[in-house]
C-alpha cells in the first residue's frame, strides 16, 4: 500500500503574535502493527477545539486567502501560550469515520471496513492514523455523525456525577444546562437518581430542558432567580456546582444562594455554615 495522501487543519502560533490556521498536505504512511488508518467522515467542533483553533485572536480583522487565516493574537494571550509559539498543532479532538486500512495485528485487521469513534486529536483531516485499541466501534445502524461525539462530552458528563459521589456530596448544580453536555447530563442523573439543578439562559431553554424530563430548572434571566435557585437547591440539597461559564456573577450567585439555604433554621454564626 502506498502512502495516502491527505489535508488537515493545522493552528500556529508565530513569535510575532500571528495566528495562522491553515489547510495542510501531509502523506501517511501504511498503518503498522496495531494501527489503523480512518476516513474520516464527521467530528465536532468542541469549546476546546475552538480554543486552539483561534483562541482569543481577532478573526474580525484576520486576513482571509490561500487556505489560510491570518489573526492577530493579544499579547497577553501569547505570553500564556510561550510554550506552544512557532508549533504547527493539529486540531480536533475526536470524530468518527471508517477504517480503510490496517496494520497486521489481529484487532486492526478485525476493524477493517468498520465504522469507529476516537478522540486522538488532529481529527480535522480527510484521514487520521490510529492505535486499534482506543476507538469505539459503533453499531452497524450508526451514522458517523451520531458517533463523532462519543467521548469528549458523554465522559465529561460521566466525571460530573463520579466528582459528586467522590467528594460525598448528593446533588448537582450545572451551568449552561441546555448545551448537549448539559442534556446528557440531564439523562445520566435521570438513569442514576441524582437530583440535578439546571440553570440556563432564558425561558426558551427551560422549555427544552423540561421536555426532556429534567425537573429543576432555573432561569439566570428571571427577576425570580434567585427565590428560583434557593427553591431548587432546598429540594436537591445541591452542594456542588459545575460551572461551564467562567467569568461574570453567576458562580457567586450560586455559592451564595447555596450557603443561604444551609444556614436556613440554624442558630446564627458570623461564620456562616459549616457546610463545605
Amino acid at each position: 500500500m502506498r502512502d495516502t495522501h491527505s489535508r488537515t487543519i493545522l493552528s500556529t502560533l508565530t513569535d510575532d503574535g500571528r495566528l495562522i490556521v491553515e489547510l495542510a498536505e501531509e502523506s501517511l504512511p501504511p498503518p503498522q502493527g496495531h494501527e489503523i488508518m480512518i476516513r474520516v467522515e464527521a467530528a465536532p467542533i468542541n469549546p476546546s477545539d475552538l480554543g486552539l483553533l483561534f483562541g482569543p485572536a481577532d478573526v474580525a480583522d484576520a486576513d482571509y486567502g490561500d487556505g489560510r487565516i491570518v489573526a492577530r493574537m493579544p499579547d497577553a494571550a501569547c505570553r500564556a501560550m510561550a510554550a506552544r509559539l512557532g508549533q504547527a498543532m493539529p486540531v480536533g479532538n475526536e470524530g468518527a469515520g471508517t477504517v480503510i486500512a490496517a496494520g497486521a495485528a489481529v484487532e486492526a485487521q478485525a476493524l477493517l471496513g468498520k465504522r469507529v469513534a476516537c478522540v486522538p486529536g488532529g481529527m480535522f483531516a480527510q484521514y487520521r492514523t490510529v492505535d486499534a485499541r482506543s476507538v469505539m466501534l459503533l453499531p452497524d445502524d450508526a451514522t458517523a455523525e451520531q458517533g463523532a461525539s462519543a467521548f469528549v462530552n458523554p465522559l465529561t458528563a460521566l466525571g460530573f456525577v463520579e466528582t459528586m459521589r467522590r467528594d460525598g456530596h448528593s446533588a448537582i448544580v450545572h451551568t449552561a444546562a441546555a448545551s448537549n453536555l448539559g442534556q446528557m447530563l440531564v439523562r445520566i442523573t435521570q438513569e442514576d437518581g441524582v437530583p440535578l439543578v439546571n440553570v440556563v439562559r432564558n425561558p426558551a431553554q427551560v422549555a427544552l430542558l423540561k421536555g426532556v424530563g429534567a425537573e429543576h430548572v432555573v432561569d439566570s434571566s428571571s427577576d425570580t432567580f434567585g427565590e428560583d435557585l434557593r427553591a431548587a437547591l432546598r429540594a436537591t440539597g445541591a452542594t456542588l456546582a459545575f460551572d461551564a461559564i467562567g467569568g461574570g456573577t453567576l458562580v457567586g450567585q450560586i455559592l451564595h444562594a447555596m450557603e443561604q439555604v444551609a444556614s436556613e433554621g440554624k442558630d446564627y454564626s458570623r461564620y456562616g455554615s459549616n457546610v463545605v
